[in-house]
Protein backbone atom coordinates (compact mmCIF):
# COMPACT_ATOMS: atom_id res chain seq x y z
CA UNK A 1 0.00 0.00 0.00
CA UNK A 2 2.99 1.98 0.79
CA UNK A 3 4.43 2.16 -2.27
CA UNK A 4 1.35 2.33 -4.44
CA UNK A 5 1.09 5.47 -2.51
CA UNK A 6 4.83 6.56 -3.41
CA UNK A 7 4.35 5.90 -6.72
CA UNK A 8 0.86 7.90 -7.15
CA UNK A 9 2.76 11.04 -5.25
CA UNK A 10 5.75 10.75 -7.57
CA UNK A 11 3.19 10.76 -10.40
CA UNK A 12 1.35 13.25 -9.43
CA UNK A 13 4.31 15.25 -8.75
CA UNK A 14 6.07 14.66 -11.69
CA UNK A 15 2.97 15.46 -13.51
CA UNK A 16 2.46 18.86 -11.68
CA UNK A 17 6.06 19.92 -12.56
CA UNK A 18 5.81 18.82 -16.50
CA UNK A 19 2.48 21.35 -16.87
CA UNK A 20 3.83 23.84 -14.81
CA UNK A 21 7.17 23.67 -17.39
CA UNK A 22 4.89 23.35 -20.28
CA UNK A 23 2.90 26.44 -19.09
CA UNK A 24 5.90 28.18 -18.67
CA UNK A 25 7.13 27.88 -22.40
CA UNK A 26 3.52 28.32 -23.66
CA UNK A 27 3.53 31.82 -22.18
CA UNK A 28 3.67 34.86 -24.59
CA UNK A 29 5.71 37.60 -23.04
CA UNK A 30 5.38 40.76 -24.30
CA UNK A 31 8.19 43.28 -24.38
CA UNK A 32 7.82 46.82 -25.32
CA UNK A 33 10.31 48.79 -27.47
CA UNK A 34 10.38 52.55 -27.48
CA UNK A 35 11.83 54.90 -30.04
CA UNK A 36 11.47 57.92 -30.96
CA UNK A 37 10.98 58.73 -34.56
CA UNK A 38 10.78 55.45 -37.27
CA UNK A 39 14.44 54.01 -36.92
CA UNK A 40 16.08 50.83 -37.04
CA UNK A 41 18.82 51.44 -34.03
CA UNK A 42 21.89 48.82 -34.41
CA UNK A 43 20.62 47.82 -30.75
CA UNK A 44 17.40 46.55 -31.60
CA UNK A 45 18.80 43.92 -34.21
CA UNK A 46 21.23 43.03 -30.84
CA UNK A 47 18.38 42.41 -28.78
CA UNK A 48 16.60 40.61 -31.53
CA UNK A 49 20.11 38.15 -31.90
CA UNK A 50 20.78 38.10 -28.37
CA UNK A 51 17.04 37.26 -27.05
CA UNK A 52 16.69 34.35 -30.22
CA UNK A 53 19.46 32.80 -28.37
CA UNK A 54 18.39 32.36 -25.49
CA UNK A 55 15.24 30.86 -27.09
CA UNK A 56 12.55 33.36 -27.15
CA UNK A 57 10.98 32.97 -30.71
CA UNK A 58 9.20 36.57 -32.09
CA UNK A 59 5.43 35.28 -32.96
CA UNK A 60 5.81 32.23 -30.68
CA UNK A 61 6.57 32.73 -27.07
CA UNK A 62 8.03 36.90 -27.55
CA UNK A 63 5.90 39.85 -29.02
CA UNK A 64 8.53 42.54 -29.46
CA UNK A 65 6.38 45.39 -29.50
CA UNK A 66 8.07 48.68 -30.90
CA UNK A 67 6.28 52.05 -30.30
CA UNK A 68 8.00 54.72 -32.45
CA UNK A 69 6.61 58.12 -32.91
CA UNK A 70 7.83 61.48 -33.96
CA UNK A 71 8.48 63.57 -31.23
CA UNK A 72 8.98 63.18 -27.71
CA UNK A 73 5.13 64.62 -26.83
CA UNK A 74 3.50 62.08 -28.67
CA UNK A 75 5.99 59.21 -27.40
CA UNK A 76 5.33 60.80 -24.10
CA UNK A 77 1.43 60.62 -24.72
CA UNK A 78 1.93 56.59 -26.15
CA UNK A 79 3.62 55.38 -23.09
CA UNK A 80 1.29 56.23 -20.34
CA UNK A 81 -1.51 54.00 -22.83
CA UNK A 82 1.10 51.50 -23.34
CA UNK A 83 1.82 51.26 -19.77
CA UNK A 84 -1.88 50.38 -19.38
CA UNK A 85 -1.74 47.67 -21.44
CA UNK A 86 -0.13 43.83 -19.92
CA UNK A 87 3.59 43.86 -20.66
CA UNK A 88 6.18 42.16 -18.89
CA UNK A 89 8.86 45.06 -19.76
CA UNK A 90 10.03 47.79 -21.56
CA UNK A 91 13.11 48.57 -23.27
CA UNK A 92 14.63 52.45 -23.66
CA UNK A 93 16.57 52.79 -26.38
CA UNK A 94 18.56 56.15 -24.83
CA UNK A 95 18.29 58.05 -21.79
CA UNK A 96 15.92 60.39 -23.28
CA UNK A 97 13.23 57.32 -23.84
CA UNK A 98 14.57 55.84 -20.10
CA UNK A 99 13.63 59.65 -18.83
CA UNK A 100 9.90 59.39 -20.46
CA UNK A 101 9.72 55.62 -19.04
CA UNK A 102 10.47 56.51 -15.73
CA UNK A 103 8.22 59.49 -15.57
CA UNK A 104 5.16 57.31 -16.63
CA UNK A 105 5.72 53.70 -14.70
CA UNK A 106 7.46 53.11 -10.66
CA UNK A 107 6.42 49.60 -11.84
CA UNK A 108 6.65 47.69 -14.78
CA UNK A 109 10.60 46.78 -15.20
CA UNK A 110 12.56 49.10 -17.65
CA UNK A 111 15.65 48.13 -19.38
CA UNK A 112 17.71 51.16 -20.68
CA UNK A 113 20.46 50.28 -23.91
CA UNK A 114 21.85 52.31 -23.14
CA UNK A 115 21.63 55.28 -21.18
CA UNK A 116 24.32 58.50 -20.37
CA UNK A 117 25.12 58.70 -16.54
CA UNK A 118 22.41 56.83 -15.18
CA UNK A 119 22.81 57.65 -11.49
CA UNK A 120 23.19 61.56 -12.24
CA UNK A 121 20.18 61.19 -14.09
CA UNK A 122 18.81 59.80 -11.39
CA UNK A 123 17.67 56.48 -13.36
CA UNK A 124 19.31 54.52 -10.01
CA UNK A 125 20.45 54.72 -7.25
CA UNK A 126 23.89 53.04 -7.78
CA UNK A 127 25.65 51.24 -10.83
CA UNK A 128 25.87 48.22 -8.64
CA UNK A 129 22.41 48.06 -6.58
CA UNK A 130 20.23 50.34 -9.28
CA UNK A 131 17.37 50.22 -6.01
CA UNK A 132 14.81 51.22 -8.86
CA UNK A 133 12.51 49.58 -11.64
CA UNK A 134 15.16 50.16 -13.89
CA UNK A 135 18.75 49.20 -15.15
CA UNK A 136 20.42 47.83 -18.13
CA UNK A 137 23.54 49.46 -19.57
CA UNK A 138 25.27 53.14 -20.15
CA UNK A 139 26.72 54.57 -23.01
CA UNK A 140 29.07 56.61 -21.13
CA UNK A 141 29.54 55.98 -17.11
CA UNK A 142 30.93 59.63 -16.51
CA UNK A 143 30.83 62.74 -18.63
CA UNK A 144 34.65 62.93 -18.76
CA UNK A 145 34.06 60.49 -21.29
CA UNK A 146 32.88 62.72 -23.69
CA UNK A 147 35.99 65.04 -23.18
CA UNK A 148 38.23 61.96 -24.12
CA UNK A 149 36.02 61.77 -27.65
CA UNK A 150 36.52 65.39 -28.55
CA UNK A 151 40.42 64.76 -27.40
CA UNK A 152 40.72 61.99 -29.96
CA UNK A 153 38.79 64.26 -32.47
CA UNK A 154 41.75 66.38 -31.78
CA UNK A 155 44.56 64.09 -32.12
CA UNK A 156 42.79 62.38 -35.21
CA UNK A 157 42.15 66.17 -36.93
CA UNK A 158 45.77 67.82 -35.45
CA UNK A 159 44.66 71.13 -37.56
CA UNK A 160 41.92 71.15 -35.70
CA UNK A 161 40.94 74.60 -34.09
CA UNK A 162 37.44 75.72 -34.22
CA UNK A 163 34.46 73.41 -33.45
CA UNK A 164 30.80 74.00 -34.12
CA UNK A 165 28.96 72.08 -31.22
CA UNK A 166 25.74 70.38 -32.00
CA UNK A 167 23.46 69.36 -29.36
CA UNK A 168 19.58 68.16 -28.47
CA UNK A 169 18.30 71.38 -27.20
CA UNK A 170 15.30 69.76 -25.74
CA UNK A 171 14.26 69.44 -22.38
CA UNK A 172 13.90 65.69 -22.83
CA UNK A 173 17.56 64.93 -22.55
CA UNK A 174 19.06 65.11 -19.43
CA UNK A 175 22.82 64.45 -19.62
CA UNK A 176 23.32 67.51 -21.99
CA UNK A 177 24.05 69.69 -19.21
CA UNK A 178 26.50 67.91 -17.65
CA UNK A 179 28.20 67.01 -21.42
CA UNK A 180 28.32 70.63 -22.00
CA UNK A 181 30.59 71.34 -19.00
CA UNK A 182 33.08 68.47 -20.02
CA UNK A 183 33.30 69.66 -23.37
CA UNK A 184 33.82 73.14 -22.72
CA UNK A 185 36.51 72.83 -20.41
CA UNK A 186 38.49 70.22 -22.73
CA UNK A 187 38.38 72.74 -25.63
CA UNK A 188 40.13 75.39 -23.80
CA UNK A 189 42.31 73.05 -22.69
CA UNK A 190 43.20 72.15 -26.48
CA UNK A 191 43.07 75.84 -27.23
CA UNK A 192 39.73 74.78 -29.57
CA UNK A 193 37.24 77.87 -29.65
CA UNK A 194 33.78 76.76 -29.56
CA UNK A 195 30.52 77.13 -31.32
CA UNK A 196 27.45 75.88 -29.57
CA UNK A 197 24.68 74.90 -31.48
CA UNK A 198 21.34 73.49 -29.46
CA UNK A 199 19.31 71.93 -32.04
CA UNK A 200 15.53 70.09 -31.74
CA UNK A 201 15.39 68.32 -35.22
CA UNK A 202 17.53 66.72 -37.64
CA UNK A 203 16.60 69.78 -39.97
CA UNK A 204 17.98 72.15 -37.35
CA UNK A 205 20.99 70.45 -37.43
CA UNK A 206 21.84 70.13 -41.08
CA UNK A 207 20.61 74.05 -41.61
CA UNK A 208 23.81 74.67 -39.47
CA UNK A 209 25.53 72.72 -41.96
CA UNK A 210 24.68 74.16 -44.72
CA UNK A 211 25.22 77.83 -43.92
CA UNK A 212 28.57 76.98 -43.46
CA UNK A 213 31.33 78.35 -45.87
CA UNK A 214 32.85 76.17 -48.33
CA UNK A 215 36.26 77.36 -47.07
CA UNK A 216 38.26 77.00 -44.09
CA UNK A 217 35.33 75.46 -42.46
CA UNK A 218 35.63 74.17 -38.27
CA UNK A 219 35.05 70.75 -37.75
CA UNK A 220 31.71 69.49 -36.04
CA UNK A 221 31.28 67.52 -33.01
CA UNK A 222 27.90 66.14 -31.71
CA UNK A 223 26.95 65.43 -27.98
CA UNK A 224 25.37 62.13 -28.90
CA UNK A 225 22.23 61.56 -28.18
CA UNK A 226 18.35 60.53 -29.88
CA UNK A 227 18.39 63.37 -32.41
CA UNK A 228 21.85 61.64 -33.81
CA UNK A 229 20.37 58.47 -34.27
CA UNK A 230 21.12 58.67 -38.17
CA UNK A 231 23.27 61.38 -39.54
CA UNK A 232 23.34 60.27 -43.66
CA UNK A 233 22.07 63.76 -44.54
CA UNK A 234 24.32 65.38 -42.00
CA UNK A 235 27.27 63.26 -42.89
CA UNK A 236 26.23 64.21 -47.08
CA UNK A 237 26.22 67.79 -46.25
CA UNK A 238 29.51 67.82 -44.10
CA UNK A 239 31.75 66.07 -46.94
CA UNK A 240 30.47 69.19 -49.28
CA UNK A 241 32.12 71.33 -47.12
CA UNK A 242 34.55 69.56 -46.16
CA UNK A 243 33.84 69.29 -43.26
CA UNK A 244 35.24 67.07 -39.93
CA UNK A 245 32.15 65.06 -38.20
CA UNK A 246 32.55 63.08 -35.59
CA UNK A 247 29.68 60.35 -35.22
CA UNK A 248 27.85 58.51 -32.26
CA UNK A 249 28.23 55.04 -33.68
CA UNK A 250 30.61 52.30 -35.56
CA UNK A 251 27.50 52.22 -38.16
CA UNK A 252 27.29 56.20 -39.46
CA UNK A 253 31.08 55.76 -39.73
CA UNK A 254 30.74 52.47 -41.91
CA UNK A 255 27.17 53.43 -43.94
CA UNK A 256 26.70 56.95 -43.76
CA UNK A 257 30.27 58.43 -43.94
CA UNK A 258 30.88 59.51 -40.87
CA UNK A 259 34.62 60.61 -40.97
CA UNK A 260 35.30 58.77 -37.55
CA UNK A 261 33.78 58.10 -34.02
CA UNK A 262 35.22 56.97 -30.45
CA UNK A 263 31.88 54.50 -28.82
CA UNK A 264 31.02 52.24 -27.39
CA UNK A 265 29.22 49.25 -29.63
CA UNK A 266 25.78 49.83 -30.11
CA UNK A 267 24.78 46.35 -31.60
CA UNK A 268 26.77 44.74 -28.40
CA UNK A 269 25.21 46.75 -26.07
CA UNK A 270 21.68 45.42 -28.07
CA UNK A 271 23.13 42.08 -27.65
CA UNK A 272 23.59 42.08 -23.79
CA UNK A 273 20.66 44.06 -23.46
CA UNK A 274 18.97 40.51 -23.97
CA UNK A 275 20.46 39.05 -20.69
CA UNK A 276 18.64 42.00 -18.64
CA UNK A 277 15.35 40.99 -20.79
CA UNK A 278 15.85 37.14 -19.99
CA UNK A 279 16.56 37.49 -16.31
CA UNK A 280 13.59 39.85 -15.34
CA UNK A 281 11.44 37.54 -17.47
CA UNK A 282 12.58 34.59 -15.64
CA UNK A 283 11.39 36.55 -12.41
CA UNK A 284 14.49 38.34 -11.34
CA UNK A 285 13.86 42.21 -10.35
CA UNK A 286 15.18 45.60 -11.98
CA UNK A 287 16.74 46.48 -8.79
CA UNK A 288 18.66 43.77 -8.24
CA UNK A 289 20.12 43.45 -11.78
CA UNK A 290 23.23 45.55 -11.77
CA UNK A 291 23.73 48.34 -14.31
CA UNK A 292 26.46 47.38 -17.20
CA UNK A 293 29.16 49.57 -17.95
CA UNK A 294 31.32 49.45 -21.83
CA UNK A 295 34.19 47.44 -21.48
CA UNK A 296 35.28 48.90 -24.62
CA UNK A 297 35.36 51.87 -26.57
CA UNK A 298 35.97 51.37 -30.49
CA UNK A 299 37.65 53.81 -32.75
CA UNK A 300 36.64 53.50 -36.08
CA UNK A 301 37.41 55.66 -38.96
CA UNK A 302 36.81 56.30 -42.63
CA UNK A 303 39.53 56.64 -44.50
CA UNK A 304 37.18 57.41 -48.01
CA UNK A 305 35.78 60.37 -46.05
CA UNK A 306 39.23 61.66 -45.08
CA UNK A 307 40.34 61.58 -48.69
CA UNK A 308 37.38 63.50 -49.86
CA UNK A 309 37.23 66.39 -47.42
CA UNK A 310 41.56 66.33 -48.09
CA UNK A 311 42.30 65.43 -44.26
CA UNK A 312 45.28 62.84 -43.23
CA UNK A 313 44.57 60.95 -40.22
CA UNK A 314 47.96 60.69 -38.50
CA UNK A 315 49.82 57.28 -38.44
CA UNK A 316 49.83 57.22 -34.92
CA UNK A 317 46.21 57.01 -34.82
CA UNK A 318 45.98 54.42 -37.33
CA UNK A 319 47.73 51.82 -35.55
CA UNK A 320 45.16 52.61 -32.85
CA UNK A 321 42.42 52.12 -35.01
CA UNK A 322 39.84 49.25 -34.40
CA UNK A 323 38.44 49.58 -37.60
CA UNK A 324 39.18 51.04 -41.03
CA UNK A 325 36.36 51.69 -43.80
CA UNK A 326 38.07 52.50 -47.01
Amino acid sequence: MKKLFSLLLITVVSFTELASAQAQQSKVYRVGVIVERELNPPQIKGLRDGLEEAGYIEGKNLVLDLLQEETYDRLRASVKVYTEQKIDAIIAISSAETAIAKEVTDKIPIIFMPAGYPVQSGFVRSLASPGTNLTGLTFFTDPEDVGKQLEVFKEAVPSLRRVILLFDGRKENPITAMSLAVVRKVAAHLAIKLTEKPVKSAAEAEQVLSSLPNKNAPGVFLICGPLFKVLKKIASIAIQKRVPLFGCGATQVAEEMVLLTYAPDLYYIGYRGAWYVDRILKGAKPQDLPVETPTKFELVINLKTAKEIGIVIPPEMLILVDRVFH
